[in-house]
């Protein structure tokens, strides 16, 4: 064994044997080399018995804390037990992490453009928002914050949508409207369908209106895309996207959530801004574990309506907390024709992106048929901020 292991090689029962040649009779046999063998750990064995004692460790601690909820059992308490199993679910999982040369070739495949595409990023229809951008980046939380009206559900929704025409996976989580209305705003911005006629269509759908809309229908029922309306703790958000990664590997899953005030997070919070914040938190790790974009909407304070200048700025977050520091990206949406009938910009919405943690920042301007809910470049041009 000593002279298989000076070579360089690894001291198992098939290299053994073979150095041995015909001394193998004179230790014992194949039959000693073989229980010998199989009195010693391995690396398989010490393997195998890791893992029996990590799920042990795991049955031991979720009955303990299974018996501690089932002693108090209120809406904390549950939440704190999901929060346990989930943890204990996670324990013993080891992310390989690259190594210097592996990261190095990584980024030199990026800079000669011989990386897949949509490696790093999903591209949205927005030229000017990609320019700026470079798509919605794995990995990155991507707050979209807008007064009411402003456009920003329907801007979510084209960013999904856009998602699954590209035969991607969207997560969408809808926490003030349903998914029927939901899918009538989508239908709406496909087909191109007055939004309103959605409140009697069959009397006040045109021929062509009905012809746009089956078609449209059609369309988005070969799409990937999975609606929750009444999901809105923080760990059915976490657990139902995990779940959806695992048994989707191959697919490029977005997340997209409307609205990040309205998610419960697992606890009880003095304040509301820390709740968001701890939420903020949570969905940032999600985005980070699961290698994925999340774009989350969020209000804005009604400070924004006293001023003579309504654009909106960091300082208008509303329960901010930490959604400056979490957030790769944070990007306002202003109408200014909804403020002045008089607008010189009519059908057009400013995004500015305000916050991008590794890239400019910088407005870009869109068109928005606000009929039907669809945004559309104008002309592919911003005005950038180099930081």
């Amino acid at each position: 064994m000593r002279t298989v292991a000076e070579e360089g090689a690894e001291p198992e029962l098939a290299a053994v044997t073979t150095a041995l040649g015909e001394s193998t009779n004179q230790i014992g046999g194949i039959q000693y080399l073989t229980q010998l063998a199989g009195s010693v750990a391995t690396t398989a064995t010490f393997n195998h018995h890791e893992r029996k004692i990590v799920e042990a460790y795991r049955l031991r601690e979720s009955r303990k804390a299974a018996i501690r909820y089932v002693e108090n059992p209120k809406d904390s308490a549950f939440q704190r037990l999901f929060q346990e199993l989930t943890d204990l679910q996670r324990l013993g999982e080891i992310n390989q992490e690259k190594t210097l040369k592996e990261w190095l070739y990584e980024i030199s495949d990026d800079i000669s453009g011989t990386q897949k595409e949509n490696q790093n990023s999903y591209k949205t229809e927005y030229e000017s928002f990609d320019q700026m951008t470079g798509g919605l980046q794995r990995k990155e939380l991507i707050v979209v914050a807008a007064r009411p009206s402003m456009g920003k559900t329907a801007f979510a929704l084209n960013i999904g949508s856009s998602h699954c025409k590209n035969e991607g996976r969207c997560l969408l989580f809808s926490l003030e409207m349903g998914s029927k209305q939901l899918l009538h705003r989508m239908i709406s911005a496909d087909a191109q369908i007055d939004g309103q006629k959605w409140k009697f269509p069959s009397r006040f759908f045109s021929e062509e209106d009905y012809d746009r809309a089956t078609t449209s229908i059609a369309t988005l029922l070969d799409w990937k895309l999975d609606m929750y309306e009444n999901t809105s703790l923080i760990n059915d958000i976490c657990s139902i996207s995990r779940q959806t990664a695992r048994e989707n590997p191959d697919d490029d899953l977005l997340i997209v959530i409307d609205y990040l005030q309205m998610i419960q997070g697992s606890g009880r919070y003095e304040r509301k801004d820390l709740e968001v914040g701890a939420i903020t938190r949570e969905l940032k790790r999600l985005a980070t574990d699961l290698n994925i974009p999340i774009v989350v909407l969020s209000q804005l304070s009604r400070n924004v309506e006293n001023r003579h200048n309504k654009r909106p700025v960091m300082a208008d977050l509303r329960d901010s907390g930490n959604i400056e520091q979490d957030a790769d990206i944070i990007a306002f949406l202003y109408r200014e024709e909804y403020y002045d009938q008089e607008s010189k910009h009519p059908n057009q919405v400013e995004v500015d992106v305000s916050k991008q943690r590794n890239g400019p920042t910088g407005t870009i301007h869109l068109g928005f048929m606000k009929e039907c809910g669809r945004f559309i470049d104008i002309d592919g041009k911003h005005e950038r901020n180099v930081v």
